[in-house]
């Protein structure tokens, strides 16, 4: 007997619709949108989900923190202070909310429904989230704050909100900006930006450093997450 020959691929429907479907969800920029904040979303909860390990732990992370803490704490200056008390100020949830809602009104009047729809779903929810975290978390401020506060230290709330609403205009800015030098240097701008903002909650002594690289984690995680529900919605509202 003759072995039956080995048919091309041409010749299973079946095998091409299945390697043809990843590449078709792909060249659509919806779905690539949908992806790619999919993809965000999941490597910033697993950051999120180190930085956490570390601090339960006790791991390295969590030790340097304190010591990082104090050490700051004495190379503060009365300049510095007055200095990160505006940047901070940039980070703080009235202010957050205040430019958040003018610019999903103004967005909302020149008809851009999606987009003014993508901030308060952003906003509202990194806010309910910084919540439920720090409860769950319940750690304290550091003893070296410049001003003492009730509520709790992890994650920084200042770090996650200035992630989410600068994070957020980025992105509306970025998807309008045709130039990849124009995104780079957008990118790196709202980085600087909402970096310096997060510096400031470690000078002023608010913080640990892993309250605010959990607070930026948690922040890219739930605009990533908005950005997906989003263009989800969009898209079935489409069909």
């Amino acid at each position: 007997m003759t072995a039956e020959p080995i048919r091309p691929l041409q010749q299973h429907p079946r095998a091409q619709r299945l390697l043809r479907r990843p590449a078709a969800a792909w060249r659509t920029p919806a779905q690539r949108r949908l992806l790619l904040a999919l993809g965000w979303a999941l490597l910033a909860a697993l950051t999120f989900a180190r930085i956490a390990e570390d601090f339960l732990t006790n791991d390295p992370l969590a030790r340097w923190d304190v010591e990082y803490a104090r050490w700051l704490a004495g190379e503060r200056t009365s300049a510095g202070i007055d200095a990160f008390r505006i940047v901070t100020f940039f980070g703080g949830p009235t202010v957050v909310f205040v430019i958040g809602a003018v610019v999903s009104i103004l967005l909302y009047r020149r008809g851009l429904r999606r987009d003014a729809a993508l901030i308060p779903l952003v906003l509202v929810g990194a806010q309910l989230l910084n919540l439920v975290l720090k409860f769950a978390f319940h750690r304290p401020r550091p003893e070296v704050a410049f001003v003492h506060l009730e509520t709790y230290s992890f994650p920084s709330g200042h770090a996650m909100m200035s992630t989410a609403l600068y994070g957020t205009l980025a992105f509306l800015a970025w998807c309008r900006i045709r130039s990849r030098r124009g995104q780079s240097l957008l990118l790196l701008a709202t980085s600087a930006f909402v970096a310096v903002i997060c510096f400031s909650r470690l000078y002023l002594g608010m913080h640990y450093l892993s309250d605010v690289l959990a607070g930026a984690a948690g922040g890219v995680f739930w605009l990533a997450v908005s950005v997906a529900l989003v263009t989800r919605a969009q898209a079935v509202g489409r069909t």
